[in-house]
């Protein structure tokens, strides 16, 4: 009885996300789509400014005052991209690899971080009334 429990809830939950998954792909489609069209409103807006500008300048410097602003915004965006990929091209201080392996000994009975502490030390020790730390006796989880 309980395994036939357990077996129609996993089969709701893959039902369930079989169905969030259509929708995310039908989404993500739609968006692709989307930019796609985008890509040519672009296209069409430059040509629009620059036959704009022709209105009032010569075509050749139409066509230079264009093609400066959009070297200006490619600028940006590429210093703005390096930016961030300078800022998080190191990889050797994630939180998750530091928990995983504190699991991992845990598990080995090598104590917390391989050097024998609990894990309880990380946890936050109660407090009195008087403001002082009480301390924590093997086992007591405050």
């Amino acid at each position: 009885m309980i395994v036939d429990l357990a077996k129609a809830e996993v089969e709701h939950l893959k039902q369930e996300v079989a169905g969030k998954a259509k929708g995310l792909g039908v989404g993500a489609a739609l968006l692709a789509a989307a930019g796609f069209f985008a890509i040519f409103l672009f296209a069409w807006l430059l040509y629009a400014g620059f036959e704009g500008l022709n209105v009032v300048f010569a075509p050749w410097l139409s066509a230079l005052i264009v093609s400066g602003v959009l070297l200006v915004i490619v600028a940006i965006l590429a210093l703005i991209g390096l930016g961030s990929i300078k800022k998080n091209k190191d990889f050797d201080d994630l939180e998750a690899v530091d928990s995983i392996k504190d699991d991992v000994n845990m598990v080995k009975g090598l104590g917390h971080a391989a050097d024998g502490t609990s894990p309880l030390d990380d946890l936050p020790s109660a407090t009195s009334t008087s403001g002082a730390t009480t301390p924590r006796t093997n086992g007591d989880l405050r």
